[in-house]
């Protein structure tokens, strides 16, 4: 596998959606599934974590895989999508902060 490539919109939608960016790069790299994309020339890597199913937006660029979007969705019509432990809570903020300290410094 080439590099993974996080696009800005990747990164503005898992921090909108209250996605945990290490769940995005755990179905990126090692999906459940696979699915053509009908609307895009895209793949959708698909991984089930923790009763969701999460979604992201895979394109090949030569041996590179650049990632546009992700999103999640409850499995077994759980709808509470927001509710994280506080150890949960804690490392996302870490992870986020990290993220903009680091991409400042750019």
């Amino acid at each position: 596998m080439g590099k993974v490539i996080w696009t800005n919109h990747l990164y503005e939608r898992i921090k909108q959606r209250g996605l945990s960016p290490s769940w995005v790069d755990t179905a990126i790299r090692f999906p459940d599934e696979v699915q053509k994309s009908n609307s895009t020339n895209s793949n959708k890597h698909i991984k089930t974590i923790h009763g969701y199913k999460i979604v992201a937006a895979v394109k090949r660029q030569g041996s590179d895989w650049v990632v546009t979007s992700a999103w999640w969705n409850p499995v077994n019509g759980s709808t509470n999508l927001n509710k994280r432990s506080f150890i949960e809570k804690i490392i996302y903020n870490f992870v986020v902060s990290l993220e903009k300290l680091l991409t400042r410094k750019k």
